[in-house]
């Protein structure tokens, strides 16, 4: 086994038996070559190698001393490489849009409003509120207020996955803001969307939190005149021009897709991936008969 796959399995020890913790000091490379069985200079090597993979910082301490540190977020390392991804992915916004749905409505339909995530959501919509911000600082918000909402769900791997998504969530929103009609308007709704958001989580409704993150992006796409299913061979190829009336008045594009629908509708997409076992009521509902519709008795909901 190669010695950097043999610290990275160290390390992974280490943290599942409470003896690291992320963002912490390393020992010594003295000390993690003895720990690997490997040489000093394979070791010195294989910490190069980790600092590449974002998993490792590493600096210059007493002595000329290579001090290692493990990274505070390791999911954000992935980013570079969804990155190239997205570069040469034949329809990159899909990919996104998709993943992005699916992520974040699965972990709403598991969120626990208890969740410490739920702080850190109110704080962001705060500073979103502020007059005073750039366009890349809202942006930044605006990808951090995403990510927080797949905290509320407590499966650290979900919200990885998003974590590594970031850098990709931010550039294309960022890109997306010339193609808006009125920025201005654009932000006040996407601050508007996120608070009708936590208010429901807020109340309980774990469903109507779903179906408004996935309606909330794809239309911040739609309102640009994006069209996500198409192909992209240049960086500008994906964008169509907002059809403007005869007084000169741009309206957004109507969806062009079912995606909302689709994902966000459909509680049964994510069934095969329980949390915890359905309750009592949901179990009776479900072995009521259907009524010519097709639904089951007593569980409607609106389309």
């Amino acid at each position: 086994m190669a010695t950097d796959r043999k610290i990275l399995q160290w390390l992974e020890n280490e943290l599942f038996d409470g003896n690291l913790v992320l963002g912490q000091e390393l020992p010594s490379e003295r000390r993690i070559s003895e720990a690997v069985g490997a040489s000093r200079s394979a070791t010195h090597e294989a910490l190069k190698t980790l600092e590449s993979m974002g998993i490792l910082r590493l600096y210059e301490g007493k002595r000329h001393q290579m001090i290692a540190q493990l990274v505070r977020e390791p999911a954000a390392s992935a980013g570079p490489a969804l990155k190239l991804h997205m570069a040469t992915a034949e329809y990159p916004l899909r990919d996104i849009v998709h993943t992005r749905v699916l992520l974040e409505t699965w972990a709403l339909r598991r969120a626990d409003r208890e969740h410490p995530a739920m702080r850190e959501l109110t704080k962001i919509m705060d500073e979103m509120a502020r007059d005073d911000l750039s366009l890349k600082d809202f942006h930044h918000l605006e990808v951090s207020f995403h990510v927080a909402l797949t905290r509320l769900a407590g499966n650290s791997l979900v919200t990885g996955l998003m974590t590594g998504l970031r850098d990709s969530i931010y550039e294309y929103t960022l890109s997306l803001v010339g193609y808006v009609p009125l920025w201005s308007t654009t932000a006040t709704r996407l601050c508007a969307e996120h608070r009708a958001i936590y208010a429901a989580l807020e109340a309980g409704d774990n469903e109507l939190a779903a179906r408004m993150v996935a309606e909330h992006i794809e239309g911040h796409y739609l309102e640009a005149g994006v069209d996500p299913d198409r192909k992209q061979r240049s960086s500008g190829s994906v964008f169509v021009q907002p059809e403007a009336d005869a007084d000169g008045e741009v309206h957004p594009l109507e969806p062009s897709s079912t995606l909302a629908h689709s994902v966000a509708d459909t509680k049964e997409r994510d069934a095969d991936m329980p949390d915890s076992a359905p309750e009592v009521a949901e179990t009776l509902n479900s072995m009521e008969p259907a009524d010519e519709s097709g639904a089951h008795g007593g569980s409607s909901r609106a389309q």
